[in-house]
């Protein structure tokens, strides 16, 4: 299901180079992860394209990917936030790891556990400055920037849980797979990944 969510991104973005910057692009997946929450649990969820939570805190406030809520209190139980490489990444590949545990920190501080899900193809197609497409591989600093984090980071992160999965796309066709590059300690597959996470939640 979510590997060919994630195929339909970029099959837009062969129809409209420009699709890559639409919110509407990821609203499908966000949605999907949404559904998968109802029916495997008893929470509220709030995503995408029906409506959008709003956390606010007071070191500062996050639209929420997805929201998990109690039914009865309708209190934040947990926050998803997700992010799926498309375009060009290795420049910017420290940025989006710093600004996962950044934002990560406004939901910790206020004890709400949150799962970062994050989908990188093990070869991204981009234009260069030129115009040529390319394709380029995630760097190995990288791949050990979140392994790291992942089996080693201090207990102040231990509401964080993150999920970091590499795929391999057939950009001619439109099919992704996962890949056998993998995570120590993530597992196989992101449907296994959001049982862990709401099995974790109370509510």
């Amino acid at each position: 299901m979510f590997t060919t969510l994630y195929a339909n991104q970029f099959k837009e973005i062969s129809k409209n180079p420009n699709a890559t910057r639409s919110p509407k692009l990821i609203t499908p997946i966000h949605a999907a992860i949404g559904d998968f929450i109802r029916e495997n649990s008893n929470f509220d969820v709030i995503t995408l394209p029906l409506s959008e939570y709003n956390f606010v805190s007071n070191l500062g406030t996050k639209k929420v990917d997805i929201a998990i809520l109690d039914k009865t209190t309708k209190n934040l139980l947990g926050a998803i936030m997700f992010k799926g490489i498309r375009q060009e990444y290795n420049k910017n590949a420290n940025n989006y790891y710093e600004s996962m545990k950044g934002e990560s920190s406004l939901f910790i501080e206020a004890g709400i556990p949150v799962f970062q899900i994050v989908f990188i193809p093990t070869h991204i197609k981009h234009k260069n400055s030129k115009g040529e497409i390319v394709f380029e591989e995630p760097t190995e600093k990288s791949f050990k920037n979140y392994e790291n984090f992942i089996n080693e980071k201090s207990s102040y992160w231990n509401l964080l849980k993150l999920s970091v999965y590499y795929f391999d796309i057939d950009y001619d066709n439109f099919i992704v797979n996962y890949s056998n590059k993998t995570l120590k300690n993530v597992e196989p597959t992101l449907e296994e990944g959001l049982m862990n996470f709401i099995g974790g939640l109370n509510g």
